[in-house]
């Protein structure tokens, strides 16, 4: 999750279990609040070990019959791709949903929370096809909803035009499709990973500065609610550096021309399945991006998230904030009941 300095106003109360405010399903008091979910965190060890964690849907008896119709949503996190991040989020969707739907995680593979020893990185084009196998791997004729978030949503359409028969829905959060050149931030950072001796460099300061002043990590985690804050802590180190910054190459390499990029997620042809939620101020995902993207794709369903004066403060990194979390969980299963 691309971390933004600040992510909420303090004190905010986060959303109900519930879908609210003109949805066309109730809450059921028969599922779990958020706080009670079995949740299931697996780490794959075949060849390079990936996370995944995992929300069965509940027994037909208590899953409400009128909630969505998706036997699985899958989640893909933004970049450094660690679901660990995205486990509020996941367990609010579950319970919006009412429980009917299996909610799950997947991983990018060789990022993970703990160090596990992987020793290379890996590319744009390696994850949508690690992402891709995950998701379609025996499916049969399950229907299937795919949420992604920031460059989790690219990979999330390209998935779709790979699999239109088993992937219904696309959900895109704050969805990075395409470079914005209007970024002097993001120009300067796409400078940046296309030097590798100074990513490496950066990695070791960073392993090293954790290792012998592990307080250097206040300022970085300041502004995170605690789940996220320990997450953090855990997973920053030179080797999680290096496989965020040398995919981030990649992303920004690959996502340079906005007719390479609709050609790959083939959004000429699968618009109508794809729902957008965009956030103000956002360098990765701007609100002119969402402007082009509907007078381009007038059948996409594509929405600006502004909140009013009541409502949390939502920034690209709103898996960092509980509230946040919650708030974006309850939209995109309001997008996900849409027919």
């Amino acid at each position: 999750a691309r971390r933004s300095p600040r992510l909420a106003r303090r004190g905010a109360a986060p959303a109900t279990p519930a879908i609210a405010r003109g949805s066309r399903t109730k809450a059921s008091s028969s599922v779990s609040p958020v706080a009670d979910l079995a949740v299931r965190v697996s780490t794959t060890s075949a060849d390079v070990p990936f996370e995944r964690i995992s929300i069965e849907a509940a027994p037909r008896s208590t899953a409400s019959k009128d909630a969505a119709g998706f036997d699985e949503v899958f989640v893909i996190p933004g970049n450094p791709g660690v679901p660990g991040y995205y486990e509020r989020f996941a367990k609010t969707i579950w319970c919006h949903l009412e429980g009917r739907s299996k909610v799950s995680v997947i991983g990018y593979v060789g990022h993970t929370a703990s160090d596990l020893g992987v020793t290379r990185w890996f590319s744009l084009a390696e994850q949508v096809e690690h992402v891709t196998a995950e998701i379609v791997k025996g499916r049969g004729g399950s229907k299937i909803a795919v949420v992604g978030h920031s460059i989790g949503a690219e990979i999330a359409m390209r998935a779709m035009a790979k699999h239109p028969n088993a992937i219904q829905k696309v959900v895109g959060l704050m969805p990075f499709v395409l470079t914005n050149e209007r970024s002097k931030l993001q120009r300067f950072l796409a400078s940046l990973v296309r030097v590798k001796p100074l990513v490496l460099l950066v990695a070791s300061l960073v392993g090293f500065f954790k290792k012998v002043f592990p307080f250097f990590l206040n300022p970085a985690t300041r502004g995170m609610d605690p789940d996220a804050k320990r997450l953090t802590k855990s997973w920053l180190r030179a080797g999680s550096v290096i496989n965020m910054a040398l995919m981030g190459r990649t992303e920004f390499d690959g996502l340079k021309d906005p007719r390479n990029d609709c050609d790959a997620a083939n959004l000429e042809t699968y618009a109508e399945r794809v729902h957008l939620l965009y956030c103000e101020d956002d360098h990765w995902a701007p609100t002119w991006q969402a402007e082009a993207f509907k007078g381009r794709y007038a059948e996409a369903d594509v929405t600006v998230f502004s909140p009013s004066s009541q409502e949390v403060k939502v920034e690209h990194a709103f898996v960092l904030s509980d509230a946040a979390a919650d708030l974006v969980a309850l939209r995109t299963a309001e997008m996900l009941l849409r027919g």
